[in-house]
């Protein structure tokens, strides 16, 4: 079995970017939480909402693509368009590249899960979204009698799918390179851009929640051995996966 040895893959301890990374984390979220900074963020709040709420009054073309990119179902064809674009990116590279892929796919949806799992306890408070807290906005379904847009939330802090979006975003960055990065970067503004436009969620729950998060796990994954752990105990079996896949192949085939 190989198992990778360098970069997020180590096997050894990096106190240098375990102390940095939880100590942007722990900035970003202390200035959310300062009054002298937060008016900042409040302002910013209000400023990308109203923008981006106001295009859904430029036609029935733009309110039609809010609603059907901000109905849950969206969220399994967004699933479906990261989980299509990985497979592409760890098959060009080969059987081998295809193997380390799957291995990395399971240590990481394991360790994203207790991320967002320890998220949901210690962070998530009760906060009112843009549509539920603000005078007025506009209503998708004002616009698209249809729509099943997700437009309120009592606890929108922290927006869980951009959370997930940026979580893949920096394991993909520093697991497949800068170009997978960027480009998995532009997914997550698109698939996050929705549910801001229909009032489900204010920016800083994107920029502060999901950031304070991603730096969070950033500390784990470049600051522990957790990864190159997971990842070797998980190999073994999508190894296995992988050979019974083959040999199914090649018996169908021949």
């Amino acid at each position: 079995m190989n198992v990778p040895t360098t970069g997020i893959f180590e096997n050894r301890w990096n106190m240098k970017h375990l102390a940095g990374w939880v100590s942007l984390a722990v900035l970003l979220f202390v200035s959310w939480l300062l009054p002298s900074t937060r008016a900042a963020w409040d302002a910013l709040d209000v400023a990308a909402f109203e923008a981006l709420n106001a295009t859904i009054t430029w036609g029935r073309g733009i309110a039609a693509f809010w609603a059907l990119t901000g109905d849950r179902l969206f969220d399994v064809f967004s699933a479906l368009v990261l989980a299509s674009f990985y497979l592409a990116v760890i098959s060009r590279g080969g059987i081998d590249s295809f193997r380390h892929g799957l291995a990395f796919a399971v240590a990481t949806v394991i360790l994203l899960g207790i991320v967002i799992t320890l998220q949901r306890e210690i962070i998530s408070f009760p906060r009112l979204s843009p549509s539920l807290a603000l005078d007025s906005y506009y209503s998708i379904q004002d616009f698209i009698s249809w729509s099943r847009a997700k437009e309120g939330s009592n606890s929108s802090f922290p927006g869980d799918h951009a959370t997930v979006s940026m979580l893949l975003t920096l394991v993909w960055w520093l697991g497949f390179g800068w170009r997978v990065g960027l480009i998995a970067l532009g997914l997550t503004v698109i698939f996050s851009l929705p549910r801001l436009a229909a009032g489900a969620h204010w920016m800083t729950d994107v920029l502060v929640g999901g950031g304070f998060i991603t730096f969070a796990a950033a500390a784990l994954v470049l600051g522990t051995p957790a990864l190159h752990h997971a990842y070797r105990f998980f190999r073994r079996y999508t190894d296995r996966i992988t050979d019974r896949g083959l040999a199914l192949y090649e018996r169908v085939r021949g």
